[in-house]
């Protein structure tokens, strides 16, 4: 069974509010250097797989919320299914190398739906449309 542990991402239990822009807009710079290779390549198979669950998308005003199906992911190496333990992960690190983004993780239920809120200040929207690639199915 693993272990959950949950860094730097906010748990919520019921309903998905927005999340205010920034009073203070931070500027978006990405830090390329907060991840090691093991990490950035961590990074990159959570997020492929991460594109590969979403089964909706909402947009927000300052963001979008991605419904993730996790029981569309193939087991773990340890045999185990993909769950809420994977995208936490994926937030801590998408956390590190893009500061000015918001996280939110959902849990709504006994589905395997989870929902994940990406959201920020001016100028977050499109950069998520554009470089974070969750807004495209893989091909």
């Amino acid at each position: 069974m693993k272990s959950l542990t949950v860094p730097a991402v906010v748990l919520a239990a019921s309903t998905l509010a927005p999340v205010p822009p920034s009073t203070a807009e931070e500027p978006l710079v990405c830090n390329v250097g907060a991840l090691n290779a093991r990490e950035r390549e961590r990074h990159q198979k959570l997020g492929k797989l991460l594109r590969a669950a979403v089964v909706e998308k909402t947009e927000l005003e300052n963001g979008f919320v991605f419904a993730l199906d996790l029981s569309r992911l193939p087991l773990d190496a340890a045999g185990e299914p993909f769950c809420v333990v994977e995208v936490a992960q994926w937030v801590d690190l998408e956390a590190r190398c893009c500061p000015f983004l918001a996280f939110g993780i959902e849990l709504p239920g006994k589905g395997k739906v989870v929902r994940l809120r990406l959201t920020g200040g001016k100028g977050v929207k499109a950069f998520l449309e554009s470089e974070l690639g969750l807004l495209e199915k893989e091909g």
